[in-house]
C-alpha cells in the first residue's frame, strides 16, 4: 500500500501543481497532516452530493490515498442546501476533523450556477468543476471545468423519483479526469461496489461520459470578476440561533427549485394545499388561491394532498 501511494503521489504532483494545487504553502500544511487537498462538494437535497462524495471517498482509497470524507445537512429535505467535505493526501494520514471552509476544489452537483459565496470558499489556484452545458462568464483566482453532467444523466437513464436527472456520477468521472487522470477504473470498482448490478452499469457508463466530455475553461476580457466578500459591521451583537428559530421567509427561497406548482381551472380554492405548504407559500387571496413564488421551493407536497384531480400540476420552471 505503502509503494502504491507513493508512486500515485508522484505521478499526480506534476497535475496538481499544474492547478495551483500543489505545493500547499498554507501555514502549519506540511507538518502533520502532509499535503492534504480538500474538496467541497455542493447541491441540493435529493441530487446525490453526500452519495457523490462517498463514492469519491472509496475511489481515492482504492487509488492509494489516504482520504476522509462526511457531509452537512443543514435541512433533511429535497431543495434543501446540501454540503459533503472530502480530504485526501498521498503521503500520510489524515488528522483534521472539522469541516472544509475554504478548499482546493470545488465540485457544484447542481445545475444551477454557484453563489459568489460558494466561489469565495475556493483558495487562490484552485479548480472549480461545474456541471453545465455552457459557458460561466465568471472569473476569479482559480481554474474552471465544466461538464453537461445533467445531460449526460438523462441519456444514460439515470434519473431521480421525480424524474430529474442525476448528474452527480458523470461529476464524479470529471473530477477524476482533472485530478487523477489515470484513475477511471477505480472509479469505475467503486460504483460498482456502492450500486446493484442494475444501476451500476448505467452509472459507470455516465461516469465514463463525464470523463470523457469534461473540458477546461479559459478566461476572457469580458468575463465577470468575483467581488471581494462585502465587510459587515454591526452595530450591536445578534442574538444566538436567531435564524434557526425563525422561517426562511426572510429569504427568496424560490430559485431553490426546477420545479414548481401551478394551480389549473379545477381548483376549487379549499386551501388544503395552504394548509400542508412548509413554507407558507400558497394561500387565499381575494376568494382564490394563490402561490408566492418568490419562496416555492417546488417540493411538490401541494400536489400530493391535493384532493381535486388535476388541480395542481408540476412543472418546468421557466428559464
Amino acid at each position: 500500500m505503502r509503494d502504491l501511494r507513493e508512486a500515485a503521489h508522484g505521478s499526480r504532483a506534476g497535475l496538481l501543481t499544474g492547478l495551483g494545487i500543489l505545493p500547499d504553502a498554507r501555514p502549519g500544511a506540511g507538518t502533520d497532516d502532509g499535503v492534504v487537498q480538500e474538496m467541497l462538494i455542493v447541491g441540493r437535497g435529493g441530487e446525490g452530493v453526500v452519495l457523490a462524495s462517498q463514492i469519491l471517498a472509496d475511489t481515492f482509497a482504492r487509488a492509494g490515498f489516504w482520504v476522509q470524507s462526511f457531509p452537512e445537512f443543514k435541512a433533511e429535505r429535497r431543495g434543501a442546501p446540501i454540503s459533503a467535505f472530502l480530504r485526501w493526501d498521498a503521503a500520510s494520514p489524515i488528522h483534521r476533523r472539522y469541516k472544509v471552509q475554504d478548499c482546493d476544489v470545488l465540485v457544484d452537483v447542481s445545475p444551477a450556477p454557484p453563489s459568489d459565496d460558494v466561489l469565495r470558499a475556493v483558495r487562490p489556484g484552485g479548480l472549480v468543476v461545474l456541471n453545465r452545458e455552457t459557458r460561466f462568464a465568471h472569473g476569479g483566482a482559480f481554474e474552471i471545468a465544466r461538464v453537461p453532467a445533467a445531460r449526460i444523466a438523462q441519456e444514460s437513464g439515470i434519473l431521480s423519483s421525480e424524474g430529474r436527472p442525476m448528474g452527480n456520477v458523470a461529476m464524479l468521472g470529471a473530477c477524476m479526469k482533472l485530478l487523477v487522470p489515470d484513475g477511471l477504473r477505480f472509479l469505475e470498482e467503486a460504483v460498482a461496489a456502492r450500486m446493484g448490478p442494475a444501476s451500476a452499469a448505467k452509472n459507470v457508463q455516465a461516469a465514463r461520459a463525464g470523463y470523457a466530455s469534461v473540458i477546461r475553461q479559459r478566461a476572457r476580457a469580458g468575463d465577470t470578476a468575483l467581488e471581494p466578500a462585502p465587510e459587515v459591521r454591526h452595530a450591536h451583537r445578534r442574538a444566538l440561533f436567531a435564524v434557526s428559530t425563525t422561517d426562511s421567509l426572510g429569504n427568496h427561497t424560490g430559485g431553490w427549485s426546477l420545479d414548481r406548482p401551478v394551480l389549473r381551472d379545477a381548483c376549487n380554492d379549499c386551501a388544503l394545499c395552504a394548509l400542508f405548504c412548509p413554507e407558507g407559500a400558497i394561500a387565499r387571496t381575494d376568494g382564490s388561491m394563490a402561490i408566492d413564488y418568490l419562496y416555492c421551493k417546488g417540493c411538490g407536497i401541494c400536489e400530493v394532498v391535493c384532493p381535486v384531480k388535476n388541480a395542481i400540476a408540476m412543472e418546468a420552471v421557466p428559464a
